[in-house]
């Protein structure tokens, strides 16, 4: 499918289609490709749906998160939706693993060894859950370090929890940390060895 198809519905309902039929945000470029809108017919399409979907006339929404777009169920709506989902929830998170997120957020990409020295404890296990539940992911390795270690990110999914676009988003690092905390944090980092990595 190139960018250049054309199809018989009103741009809107290509667009719906398409963020229907898929479980996370799709960028512009490919809403572009998939439905072979022009990019102001795809946008102009985005906003028709933004006022259709709106939280005061549906109970779906359009959202903006992780660089994408995506339909979504009304927050107002959100006890029901709970009551009718029969599935178990996934386990809320942990302060660890809120650490671990915030260290690869706003330090990384950083391997598991600086994950560890950044949080002072072993962390392989928190890390490995993460992992599973796709908040985190590698990206690329650390070709300057014996073995070449996976760096880690957040991912996608993790900004549309947050309800992110990106990570600009979130606050920045020095209203949260003061300059202290945060260079013996980053010596700790730059301190930690390769060695370390078996024990992250």
């Amino acid at each position: 499918m190139t960018g250049n198809a054309r199809y018989e519905a009103p741009p809107e309902h290509l667009i719906e289609a398409v963020l229907l039929s898929s479980p996370s945000p799709i960028a512009l470029p490919d809403l572009l490709s998939a439905t072979g809108l022009a990019q102001g017919e795809a946008l102009a399409a985005l906003e028709h749906l933004r006022a259709r979907f709106s939280p005061a006339s549906s109970g779906i929404v359009l959202r903006e998160v992780a660089g994408g777009y995506a339909l979504a169920t009304n927050p107002t709506c959100a006890a029901a939706v709970e009551r009718f989902r029969a599935e178990a929830r996934p386990a809320p998170l942990s302060g660890a693993a809120h650490e671990v997120l915030a260290s690869v957020l706003y330090l990384g990409p950083m391997t598991r060894a600086a994950v560890s020295a950044a949080r002072g404890v072993n962390s392989d296990a928190v890390v490995r859950n993460l992992l599973e539940r796709n908040l985190l992911e590698e990206r690329g390795r650390d070709e300057g370090l014996p073995g070449s270690p996976a760096l880690l990110g957040v991912t996608d999914d993790f900004l549309a929890a947050a309800g992110a676009r990106d990570p600009e988003d979130f606050p920045p690092l020095d209203a949260l940390v003061d300059e202290a905390e945060l260079a013996r944090v980053r010596e700790r980092i730059s301190g930690a060895r390769p060695d370390a990595a078996g024990e992250a």
